[in-house]
């Protein structure tokens, strides 16, 4: 088991600084422990896709003055 630390990785369950440890196996799954509170969390295997939304920004080009 593959052990790192995150730098500046805050716990969200007991809010201590620089105690989340993220855990490799063999096979690749990746999980995150704090190593205060003993909390965890399973990191996701697949990224939710970011959906294309509209916004109320337009291209706008200008032409320079002849």
């Amino acid at each position: 088991m593959k052990k790192r630390f995150i730098a500046g990785a805050i716990c969200p369950k007991c809010q201590a600084l620089d105690r989340i440890v993220m855990l490799t196996n063999h096979l690749g799954h990746e999980h995150i422990e704090c190593i205060s509170c003993n909390y965890k969390d399973v990191r996701p295997k697949h990224p939710m896709p970011v959906l294309n939304t509209a916004d109320d920004i337009g291209v706008i080009q200008f032409k320079p003055k002849r």
